[in-house]
């Protein structure tokens, strides 16, 4: 190598380090300020308007029983998602009609689903097989089947699907009572309908003088004075399970099919209301239901009137309204007002 080639050489070997160096450290960083500026926050979109919808007669399994429908209803004018709460009639699982909550005459259940709308909250009403076509579980598999139908078609229709409530009365208060206190419980979730990921759970329920306890039942009556009613196999509740519930052998499906049989820490906080003169599901079963919430970590309240069975007042009375709507926005949240419901 020639003495030129070499001091060439040694020239870059020197120079080299200075060159990285500066390569390296480039530009100064940007300040927290300029890359702000350099790539700005979005703004936050606003909430999308819900429009009104009202649903009638729609299959919450596809291809299954007359009786396995809903009826929705989301207020419009309201933005975001609406919580549901979700009606159950009774009947003595025998009969009834979930269309009992649609009919606008300001009566008995309507005027309640009136006040709820009012809230800004969505109604559905929801069917379920008689007690002539299946027995137990068969009536919950439907009411959870409703449930996560709503779930899975929240985003369609507008609604929360994680604010959900259930309300029921007779019948429909024991099914409510059921879906919440099996919260969780896949064995109890059935697998009609949408299954894929869809929940049936609940956060609050509702009980108007609704069957808590099966077993228990006749002898509440008796205990309130009210003598022993229809009893044994024969009974609603008989025809329920395919038993007498008071019998022996058939205590494991009575504790099966009786709400009280379910409850756990993650059972739904309940409201319970009931007549003190109730001699068909005297209010001992609402009592001793709460008291099992209770002891459970779960809340749990009793409103009792003096009244019957299945009394008009416990859906018209202003007053009985107002703590119904104030144990839903519990767990619901408030209602939303800040747009017009009337858009």
């Amino acid at each position: 190598m020639s003495r030129a080639v070499g001091r060439a050489v040694l020239t870059g070997l020197l120079l080299a380090p200075a060159v990285l160096s500066a390569c390296a450290s480039g530009p100064p960083p940007l300040t927290p300020e300029q890359v702000r500026s350099a790539h700005p926050t979005p703004p936050t979109p606003e909430p999308t308007v819900v429009p009104a919808t009202h649903l009638l007669d729609r299959a919450y399994v596809a291809g299954g029983d007359e009786a396995q429908k809903l009826d929705l209803t989301v207020p419009g004018g309201y933005r975001g998602p609406r919580p549901v709460v979700v009606f159950i009639h009774g009947g003595a699982w025998k009969e009834g009609d979930r269309g009992s909550f649609e009919r606008r005459d300001g009566t008995n259940f309507a005027a309640l689903r009136t006040r709820l709308l009012e809230q800004g909250w969505a109604t559905a009403s929801i069917g379920y097989r008689f007690t002539d076509v299946a027995r137990m579980p068969a009536q919950l598999h439907d009411a959870k089947a409703a449930v996560r139908w709503l779930y899975a078609h929240a985003g369609r229709y507008g609604l929360d699907r994680d604010r959900i409530a259930v309300v029921g009365e007779s019948a429909g208060g024991h099914l409510a009572q059921l879906v919440g206190d099996t919260r969780g419980d896949a064995a109890a979730e059935g697998t009609l309908g949408v299954t894929n990921g869809a929940k049936s759970d609940v956060v609050a329920v509702v009980s108007y003088y609704g069957v808590a306890d099966l077993r228990r039942l006749v002898a509440d009556r008796v205990a309130a004075g009210c003598g022993t009613g229809d009893a044994g196999r024969a009974s609603p509740e008989g025809r329920l399970i395919g038993a007498d519930p008071a019998a022996p052998a058939a205590a494991r499906a009575a504790d099966a099919a009786s709400p009280i049989g379910h409850v756990s820490p993650s059972s739904a906080p309940t409201f319970f209301l009931h007549g003190r003169r109730d001699c068909v599901v005297p209010a001992a079963q609402s009592r001793r239901a709460a008291q099992a919430l209770t002891s459970a970590g779960v809340p749990a309240q009793v409103e009792t009137i003096d009244a019957g069975h299945a009394d008009p007042r416990f859906f018209t009375t202003p007053a009985l309204q107002d703590r119904v709507v104030d144990f839903l926005t519990r767990y619901l949240g408030a209602p939303d007002r800040t747009a017009d419901p009337t858009t």
